[in-house]
């Protein structure tokens, strides 16, 4: 089973953060990858860096030791890059893991990425949204268990006494705000996913839900919202069903938007268009309807579902008729007429 597990290599900025990351790192990784290099960057002489030396031998890290010269920091990430570059074109790894904040490792992601392999980071939650953009998947370290670095700590306590300027940046006075708008935040990019990938019925795979959010948002984490996995995102965030059903050998979680009472005004609007954009025999498309509304200023959301179809079944006033592969035509039913 080890054997099937993509190999990657793992390589750490130590400049960039302390050595109390590695052991959830490498947990984390090693779930979904097996680990043939192992590799950090630094000058290991530095005081700074002297917890590094003891955890090192734990965790079988090789340490790649480079002096501070008159570049600095520069130099521990250009060592880290040019390593990179040599173990991509030796052709045995199927992706990296890169363990930093930084964002001078933008470019190198990005250049892994163009020969097809994957790249996995790892950071805190500042870093930069270039190069957590540029990984295929970005998981903060506080996610992870990790305590948040003592300078942003600091920083909140000491901010007063350092002029206005770091008082606002701070900005910790409006925590309710905050919260509502990440809770809003997180309601739009689960609805923008659900309907991207739900099937016709209204219903969608929770597993492609989780796909297309990490697909276009590579930091894209439950544990950031307190939740242990996308079902329970789902199940702790409300707005949405959850049930099992089939699939293939086995059961599946698929989800949906819960249903709001449809509005009257809706309602009206869609049996208006049933009935005025009817054809010669009766029969109104789905397109038809969905114009009608749209010219009429109408909403999918005062439907309480998540598709016109959905809404034009849910309401019981209509008849539906097959029109062609996935295509439906409707009619005011006879008992209603």
């Amino acid at each position: 089973m080890k054997d099937e597990l993509p190999n990657f290599a793992l390589l750490i900025d130590a400049d960039n953060d302390t050595p109390e990351i590695i052991a959830p790192v490498i947990e984390e990784i090693t779930r979904d990858a097996r680990l043939s290099v192992r590799r950090v960057y630094g000058d290991f002489t530095s005081p700074n860096l002297a917890k590094w030396r003891e955890v090192l031998a734990n965790h079988g890290i090789q340490p790649v030791q480079q002096y501070r010269n008159s570049v600095g920091k520069n130099a521990t990430d250009s060592a880290l890059i040019i390593d990179a570059m040599d173990l991509l074109h030796g052709g045995r790894l199927d992706g990296f893991c890169l363990v930093s904040s930084d964002g001078d490792f933008t470019r190198l992601a990005t250049r892994i990425r163009e020969d097809g392999l994957s790249v996995f980071g790892f950071g805190r939650k500042h870093a930069p949204k270039a190069f957590v953009s540029a990984c295929e998947r970005y998981t903060y370290v506080e996610n992870l268990g990790v305590a948040p670095v003592v300078e942003e700590k600091v920083s909140a306590v000491s901010a007063p006494a350092a002029g206005p300027k770091q008082g606002a940046e701070v900005a910790k006075p409006r925590p309710v705000e905050s919260g509502v708008s990440e809770k809003n935040k997180l309601k739009n990019l689960l609805l923008r996913a659900y309907t991207n990938v739900a099937d016709d019925d209204g219903w969608a795979l929770v597993s492609r839900i989780a796909l297309y959010l990490r697909a276009n948002h590579s930091d894209f984490d439950p544990r950031s919202f307190g939740a242990t996995n996308f079902v329970k995102l789902l199940e702790s965030g409300g707005g949405f069903d959850l049930k099992q059903r089939k699939q293939g050998n086995g059961t599946a979680h698929f989800c949906r938007p819960a249903k709001r009472p449809m509005s009257p005004v809706y309602l009206d609007a869609l049996r208006s268009a049933v009935t005025e954009r009817k054809g010669e025999d009766g029969w109104t498309s789905l397109a038809a309807i969905g114009a009608y509304l749209r010219e009429h200023g109408r909403k999918l959301e005062e439907s309480g579902c998540s598709t016109l179809t959905e809404a034009l079944h849910s309401c019981g006033l209509f008849d539906i008729r097959d029109a062609g592969g996935v295509h439906k035509d409707f009619r005011l039913g006879k008992k209603t007429g």
